[in-house]
């Protein structure tokens, strides 16, 4: 029975070992400066590195970096003021790391539209002061965006100036030739 459970154990170790290598982050900060950054394992093996610790090891395991970490830290040196001796904390976890992806962007000014919009017009495709532009009356047709007829994607115009002569031409931003 004792045989059966050494490589299961083995196993076990080995997978916590590979899920805390890709887990493995901290944020230094400099308190002279205020400089702040998030590393994550390779970038504080490199930091390791530079002060003199992970010499030997070609690739340290998660555990011995975490391990490693809290007696280098202190002789760090910041890349902004240069001043010895910086502080690592453990990165909390954020729930809302994917709402910023979900960003949607006007149409017209390229600016996010604010949730609340979203919330009560599920549809929306422009920020209320585009929205109200469009609405307003008046020629502000050349304000409207173009979009190309192949793929949907917003079209440019561009100035291409040639044997004196100003030429105006229109342009895919998804690179489609119109």
């Amino acid at each position: 029975m004792g045989a059966l459970l050494a490589p299961a154990a083995a196993s076990f170790f080995a997978r916590r070992s590979a899920i805390l290598d890709g887990m493995l982050s901290r944020e230094l900060s400099c308190k002279a400066c205020g400089w702040r950054t998030v590393c994550g394992l390779p970038d504080l093996i490199s930091r390791l590195r530079l002060v003199g610790v992970l010499r030997r090891a070609a690739e340290p395991a998660a555990g011995l970096v975490a391990e490693l970490l809290p007696d280098a830290v202190g002789r760090m040196t910041c890349p902004r003021c240069k001043e010895i001796g910086l502080t690592a904390a453990e990165v909390e976890p954020d729930d809302d790391a994917d709402d910023w992806l979900a960003a949607v962007l006007c149409e017209r000014c390229r600016k996010p539209i604010p949730p609340e919009r979203l919330e009560a017009l599920p549809g929306a495709k422009r920020c209320v002061a585009c929205q109200g532009e469009s609405e307003a009356p008046g020629d502000d047709d050349a304000l409207e965006p173009d979009f190309c007829p192949k793929c949907g994607a917003l079209v440019e115009l561009r100035v291409s100036r040639g044997g004196g002569l100003t030429r105006y031409r229109q342009f895919c931003t998804a690179g489609c030739r119109i």
